[in-house]
C-alpha cells in the first residue's frame, strides 16, 4: 500500500489562520506607523507657519518707528523705516504695516509712501485669540496706545491650530542701549 505525503485539513486551516494573524497584526502596525507620521507632518506645518507669522511681525518689529506703534484689540499698527528693497539695500521711506485678526485668519497689510498700493499677507490661520501689550518705562505691561515715550518691547499672545497661548516678547529699537 503506498502511503501518501502532505497536509491535513486541520493543518492547512491552522497555518491560514496563523498566517492570517500575522498578516492583521502587521497591517495594525503599518497603519499606526502611517497615521503617526501624518499627525506629525501636520504639527510641523503648524508650528512652521507660526514660526513664519512671529518672524513676520518680530522683523517689523525690530524696524519699528519709535513712537509709531499703535494697539486696538485684535490690531496692530506702526511705522516701519529701512526695510530692504529687493536688492537688500536699505530704503529711506516709512511703511506703514497693519496686523488685523478678521475671523479666525490674521493678516498683515502694508502700505508704504507715494501710491496707495497696499499689501495684504495672509500670515495665519486658525487663530482663536490674539492680544497686544506694550512695554512703557513708566506704566509697565499694557494694551494701550503709548503717548510721549516710546515702548521698549512688545508682547504678542497667540492661541492658533493646536497651540493655545504661545507668547512672544519682541524687543524694539531704543530698548538695547
Amino acid at each position: 500500500m503506498s502511503r501518501q505525503s502532505g497536509f491535513t485539513l486541520l493543518e492547512l486551516v491552522i497555518a491560514i489562520a496563523i498566517f492570517a494573524l500575522l498578516g492583521l497584526a502587521s497591517w495594525r502596525l503599518f497603519d499606526s506607523v502611517v497615521r503617526t507620521q501624518q499627525g506629525a507632518g501636520q504639527h510641523e506645518r503648524e508650528i512652521r507657519a507660526l514660526q513664519r507669522a512671529v518672524g513676520v511681525i518680530e522683523r517689523d518689529a525690530w524696524q519699528a518707528v519709535a513712537g509709531s506703534i499703535e494697539l486696538a484689540p485684535g490690531r496692530l499698527q506702526l511705522q516701519r523705516s529701512h526695510w530692504s528693497n529687493p536688492l537688500d539695500q536699505p530704503r529711506s521711506e516709512q511703511q506703514t504695516v497693519n496686523y488685523r485678526l478678521e475671523g479666525t485668519v490674521l493678516w498683515r497689510d502694508s502700505r508704504g509712501e507715494g501710491p496707495v498700493i497696499v499689501q495684504q499677507q495672509k500670515l495665519l490661520e486658525e487663530v482663536r485669540s490674539l492680544s497686544w501689550r506694550v512695554f512703557d518705562p513708566e506704566r509697565g505691561w499694557h494694551g494701550e496706545t503709548v503717548r510721549g515715550n516710546a515702548p521698549l518691547a512688545l508682547e504678542l499672545v497667540v492661541s492658533a491650530g493646536r497651540f493655545q497661548q504661545i507668547r512672544r516678547v519682541l524687543l524694539l529699537p531704543g530698548s538695547l542701549p
